[in-house]
């Protein structure tokens, strides 16, 4: 990794330690850069403001999170099944608080953020559906043909959101060893959602590695349409005080 890559990941690691901590309405750029050991002008050289510094740590965090992902879906056997898809998930999440606080929106950490009209949060939950998923594995034989995808897809998410969020419910001392509870909610799931005669652990994994190439290049996509949003955005700025500076010229 060059030196600029690492400054820019040491300050993204700051940023989500911070906001974790007390959240992006309290956190300010002199907060990153005291967590990150550098000077503040240094957190200015490669983010204009908190708000772009936070979605570039968005964008950061994801494509963590579907690494991790990833890695432990193949790592594992039964990681064709949507019992393997959502023990890798569990793992991941597990690993990345912050992503676990996008994905319940959480508002302590992510605060008036969400509020920002096509907040990046909504905008990425926007562009995959969980009733995707389940017709593509039921195309190749990794789900039951008989359930509904919808209906299905609900029931998922409503197990996923419910175990994201049950720290918010209940105590510490009440929970279940974390690994135990994603082994049983793995197994639950598969005998559940997989066919009788069995299923072809491979087929499904080629449909998650398909999904995470088709979420990179979304991410991408979603990245690439702010610069360009940003840069047209200081261009009009740049324009109008132009104008401004030309007309106070004429009237002298």
């Amino acid at each position: 990794m060059h030196d600029h890559d690492e400054r820019e990941a040491q300050i993204l690691r700051a940023a989500a330690a911070v906001i974790i901590r007390q959240g992006y309405d309290k956190t300010t750029m002199s907060d990153i850069a005291d967590e990150a050991g550098v000077s503040r002008g240094t957190v200015y050289l490669y983010f204009k403001g908190k708000e772009e510094l936070f979605e570039a740590l968005l964008y950061w965090e994801w494509t963590q999170y579907s690494q991790i992902w990833l890695e432990a879906l193949e790592s594992d056997p039964r990681g064709g099944t949507i019992g393997g898809f959502y023990r890798a998930l569990f793992r991941a999440v597990s690993s990345r608080p912050l992503m676990a606080s996008m994905m319940r929106r959480d508002r302590r950490v992510l605060g008036n953020y969400l509020r920002k009209p096509d907040n990046l949060v909504a905008r990425k939950e926007s562009v995959s559906t969980t009733v995707d998923l389940i017709k593509a594995l039921q195309a190749v034989g990794a789900v039951r043909q008989d359930l509904d995808p919808e209906v299905t897809a609900h029931l998922l998410e409503t197990l996923s959101y419910g175990q994201l969020s049950i720290a918010d419910f209940k105590s510490p001392d009440q929970l279940l060893p974390f690994p135990v509870v994603m082994e049983a909610l793995a197994s639950l799931l598969d005998r559940w959602l997989l066919p009788d005669d069995g299923v072809d652990s491979e087929a499904g994994k080629q449909i998650f590695r398909q999904m995470a190439v088709a979420t990179k290049e979304q991410l991408e996509q979603m990245r690439r349409a702010r610069e360009q949003a940003g840069d047209a955005h200081e261009g009009a700025e740049k324009e109008e005080s132009v104008q401004k500076q030309f007309q106070k010229e004429i009237e002298l």
